[in-house]
């Protein structure tokens, strides 16, 4: 079965797009509402032409601190957050027929395993008592800089920060909300230029997997982001680490386990739909029963 394709697509815009490698399921495309490029609308009608069957919307659930040190929130009041759901909501009644559109966001966590949420977020939860934000898919991430951020609010410093760093990361896994846990080398590429070592991964894999055994469905996202490259299998410079293991081994060995992969391109505009890498399926030899699909 093969789990990536090419094909030449275009939009009812009349835009045609160059071939590129896609998915039956996308669950992470991030839109105009938070650092993306695209309209909500513009992103369904590209992955439509694309013939592709399923998409997350997932933008970021809280914004960042800016070089000048000032803070911005992508949903700063109900209302833009409100707006975002609409549009989902919108483009699932337009788009129905063609593709399956789910909701969700990518959630950052921080070290005790609670998630970063912009003002707006947390209003419209408060407002109607909802799980999940009101959403049907949460993506939970450590990026590097945030991370880092963490670590100075606390007063970690550098000795300490691999083992808050797997903190951080067990207590994603062990949020219950979250569905994805999102690029998981990023931060520790990112902070360490290093991967997991053995026995970190261990620790990480045991954890996942209880999780699923207790009917916490988390999966593992295989991102496809060729740029920046820090998860591009077929580039990692570590892979012959010997006190570390190489990302495909990690994955490889969660595979092992009976643990479910879920894809995603983490593309930030139409184009960066062609800009993905997913070679790494053909070197795990994935089967089509080992990607998990959300509906």
């Amino acid at each position: 079965m093969v789990l990536t394709r090419y094909c030449q697509f275009e939009s009812d815009r009349g835009q045609t797009y160059p071939k590129h490698q896609m998915i039956n399921q996308d669950v992470q495309v991030h839109t105009s509402f938070s650092d993306g490029l695209n309209s909500i609308q513009e992103v369904v009608e590209a992955f439509i032409g694309a013939g592709i069957k399923s998409v997350v919307i997932t933008d970021h659930a809280k914004g960042w601190k800016t070089k000048e040190d000032k803070t911005f929130e992508f949903f700063p009041n109900i209302e833009r957050f409100e707006d975002y759901i609409n549009q989902i909501n919108f483009a699932k009644k337009k788009y129905g027929r063609f593709i399956n559109i789910l909701s969700g966001l990518e959630v950052e966590i921080n070290i005790e395993g609670k998630p970063k949420l912009d003002q707006g977020v947390l209003d419209y939860t408060n407002k109607h008592g909802v799980k999940k934000y009101g959403l049907d898919v949460l993506l939970g991430s450590i990026h590097s800089e945030s991370f880092e951020e963490d670590c100075h609010e606390r007063n970690i410093d550098h000795s300490r920060k691999r083992n808050f760093l797997i903190e951080n990361t067990l207590n994603l896994i062990k949020n219950k909300e979250i569905d994805v846990f999102a690029h998981p080398f990023q931060a520790v590429h990112g902070q360490f230029s290093s991967n997991f070592t053995q026995e970190e991964t261990d620790l990480i894999i045991d954890t996942i997997i209880k999780e699923q055994l207790s009917g916490h469905k988390i999966f593992i996202e295989i991102n496809g982001k060729r740029y920046p490259m820090y998860e591009q299998w077929s580039y990692n410079k570590y892979e012959k680490g010997e006190l570390e293991t190489h990302d495909v081994i990690f994955l490889h060995l969660y595979k092992m386990r009976g643990g479910k992969f879920v894809l995603g391109s983490d593309a930030h505009s139409i184009r960066g739909l062609t800009e993905t890498d997913f070679s790494v399926l053909d070197r795990l030899s994935l089967k089509e029963s080992e990607i998990f699909t959300f509906s």
